[in-house]
């Protein structure tokens, strides 16, 4: 597999963000996420790996991140994210789901937590002619599913590495993806088989 993509390093609202790497995570990198699973012949990860500088008192909004696929015109949420901030320690996650779950009181409190106060800047900043797209991860099971879309906060960080995992529509062809923060493009990449 070949990854060819233009790097960009982009200053938004005082911070800095610079495009590393994109790629297919390796096995190593989907067993360090939070068991998000799905069909996996229709779906698949792509990573995105940045470097992320507050300059100022604002942070980075980890939702206001998207991938827009140019040729299928489809624009994606991040499905999952790992902030690292220093070598030793956890990373960190910040993740949160749209809807209430079904059942609150047997509600794991180590899953993404409901917050109405934090809000999913995604939607804030769709674009024209492109299909938004995410994937409701199920937090239930068969017999009592709980399904909700996830989404992440703003990061507490001022200066770190960001993994910004997308789920991806598999079966859509020679994509060439952009990655956006909110509505500044910071570079374009493709993976090529």
């Amino acid at each position: 597999m070949q990854i060819s993509f233009s790097q960009n390093k982009i200053i938004v609202d005082s911070i800095s963000i610079e495009m590393e790497k994109a790629k297919e995570p390796s096995g190593f990198s989907n067993a360090m996420l939070r068991s998000v699973r799905f069909d996996e012949t229709k779906l698949k990860f792509i990573m995105v790996k940045c470097q992320i500088k507050s300059m100022g008192k604002n942070r980075a909004e980890i939702s206001a991140f998207s991938i827009l696929d140019t040729v299928n015109k489809v624009r994606y949420r991040v499905g999952d994210y790992l902030g690292y901030a220093g070598i030793i320690g956890s990373p960190e996650v910040n993740p949160y789901r749209k809807e209430k779950p079904i059942n609150s009181k047997k509600y794991s409190y180590y899953l993404p937590q409901y917050d109405s106060n934090v809000v999913d800047v995604f939607d804030q900043f769709s674009q024209k002619e492109y299909n938004d797209f995410g994937i409701p991860i199920e937090f239930g099971s068969e017999k009592n599913p709980d399904k909700s879309l996830v989404y992440f906060g703003k990061t507490t960080y001022k200066n770190f590495r960001a993994e910004l995992f997308f789920i991806t529509l598999r079966e859509l062809k020679n994509p060439v993806f952009e990655l956006y923060y909110k509505n500044t493009k910071v570079g374009t990449f493709q993976i090529e088989k």
